[in-house]
């Protein structure tokens, strides 16, 4: 059997979490009717939420069944548009880094995670980041303001390379990053499909972190279920003997 020689993380609520929340869907609803005033257009803020949580409704249909990613420069116009405005290419940059910063303000890192990161630093293990995120500056901006890019040789993001996990493209795309083969290697993520499905599927070994409450169906039992990350290192060494 070949030696473990990279580990692969999921990002949201694997390494980092607070974005997921309802807090920061609302900070993000926030920053687009701030910049919006600025610029000297009058929306009612029932009128962005509708709005948002209906595109998001929508375009996680359109993930779903072809897992490709809908990008934030193609959802963000279209919430402009639906909101009677005219999604110019600045804007909808503007409304975007708004977005993102809105975000960024929420996300934390587990303590568990960077003592993991740093017990496979020092083992010489080799990581990398695979995230489904449409905006692939924010995957890495999280992991900078962090202090967890140095970590990774790798930022891998469904919104850079088109395909979403479970896709295996995406995985395909980081293990080169990494510069090893699938068997070399595993992965680490709260989805039981996108996670665990789809790394199994390209030949890694999987572990599925479950913070809170369990999942209990899986459609491909993963090598190891961890509840923290705390001793990933020595769980994963048994994995390869």
């Amino acid at each position: 059997m070949r030696t473990l020689k990279a580990v692969l993380f999921d990002l949201g609520n694997t390494l980092v979490g607070g974005s997921d929340t309802y807090e920061a869907f609302m900070s993000s609803v926030a920053s687009l009717l701030k910049l919006l005033k600025e610029l000297g257009f009058q929306v009612d803020e029932r009128r962005v939420v509708e709005v948002r949580l209906r595109n998001r409704e929508l375009f996680k249909e359109v993930r779903r069944a072809s897992m490709r990613e809908v990008v934030g420069e193609v959802w963000m116009a279209k919430d402009l548009r639906d909101l009677g405005i005219e999604p110019s290419e600045e804007l909808v940059a503007m409304a975007l880094k708004a977005h993102c910063e809105a975000i960024l303000s929420h996300r934390f890192a587990y303590e568990d995670a960077v003592e993991a990161l740093e017990e496979l630093k020092g083992a010489g293990v080799d990581m990398a980041v695979v995230s489904n995120v449409s905006v692939h500056w924010l995957a890495e901006e999280s992991l900078r303001r962090l202090g967890l890019l140095g970590f990774f040789k790798a930022v891998v993001t469904s919104a850079q390379v088109g395909w979403r996990k479970p896709h295996p493209f995406i995985f395909v795309e980081a293990l080169r990053g990494v510069g090893c083969k699938p068997d070399e290697a595993a992965f680490v993520g709260d989805d039981p499909v996108a996670d665990v499905g789809g790394a199994k599927r390209v030949g890694m070994k999987a572990v599925l972190i479950e913070r809170g409450a369990a999942r209990s169906t899986l459609r491909e039992a993963p090598d190891l279920r961890l509840s923290t990350l705390r001793g990933l290192y020595l769980a994963l060494k048994h994995l390869w003997r």
